[in-house]
């Protein structure tokens, strides 16, 4: 009998402790997966922040690229712009002066031919800039027109500038291919330019002081640069003239003459 309750109490034991060994194993589950269960969330909300920080790196590479591009595209259409302009710019031509050969003949004793010429400064519309018609007799019939032109810096011209929004020039003297420069007849206009017949020919401060100093701008770059000047030097378009032909002495905003005839 004694065995029996010792064998039973022995059995009662293990249950006892498989019991607690199954609750204690439980028990570390329990716990395990409740910390799986609270870290879980963490650990995706830590990729996901990866992930994000991944993207906002990669959008930020890309608007680094986007910002280099559009920096390039801007200073491209930058120059496109400029190009643009100064193609516009050499297109753009003022009226300053006309010639029209009143008549040509043989002079008896020289046996040259002498054209007789009227010259006239005219405004941007073609019409007399006054009534005053200057002749003169030239010896044959290529006729030089000698004048003094300053140039300024392109941006000006580009802004528009009031003063300096196209080249001006200033008329010396006219001769003819037997004459020499310093036998030529002077042209007592002192100064012209589209800015001045826009001032209903007066010519202003700004304008007076370069004719007034043109050789010593011509002559110092500094004091060129100044004034916003590129370039000042005597020009003298020619051209071969007929009788009874008008021709027209054209400035480009830019400085450059052109001599053509009138149809």
């Amino acid at each position: 009998m004694g065995t029996i309750n010792q064998t039973v109490r022995t059995v009662i034991s293990a249950i006892r402790t498989l019991l607690l060994a199954a609750l204690v194993v439980g028990a570390g589950l329990a716990v395990w997966k409740g910390y799986a269960l609270y870290n879980e969330p963490r650990e995706l909300l830590a990729e996901k922040n990866r992930k994000l920080d991944r993207l906002r790196a990669d959008l930020s590479n890309r608007e680094q690229r986007l910002a280099v591009v559009t920096a390039d595209l801007q200073e491209k259409e930058a120059r496109l712009e400029r190009a643009q302009t100064s193609i516009r710019l050499l297109k753009v031509n003022h009226r300053v002066a006309r010639l029209q050969v009143l008549e040509q003949e043989n002079d008896p004793e020289s046996d040259k031919l002498i054209s007789t010429i009227a010259f006239f400064e005219v405004n941007d519309e073609g019409a007399p800039v006054d009534e005053k018609r200057q002749q003169f007799k030239i010896e044959g019939d290529r006729v030089y027109v000698e004048c003094l032109v300053a140039k300024f810096e392109d941006k000006y011209i580009e802004e528009s500038d009031l003063d300096r929004a196209t080249a001006i020039c200033s008329f010396q003297r006219i001769f003819g291919e037997y004459q020499k420069p310093r036998e030529g007849f002077a042209l007592d206009k002192v100064g012209s330019s589209p800015t001045s017949y826009a001032r209903g020919g007066k010519t202003s401060e700004f304008e007076q002081k370069i004719w007034r100093d043109f050789w010593i701008i011509a002559n110092d770059r500094e004091e060129a640069a100044t004034i916003g000047i590129r370039a000042a030097h005597a020009d003298a378009p020619s051209i071969v003239v007929k009788k009874g032909g008008t021709y027209e002495l054209k400035l480009r905003a830019t400085g450059e003459f052109s001599l053509v005839r009138l149809p």
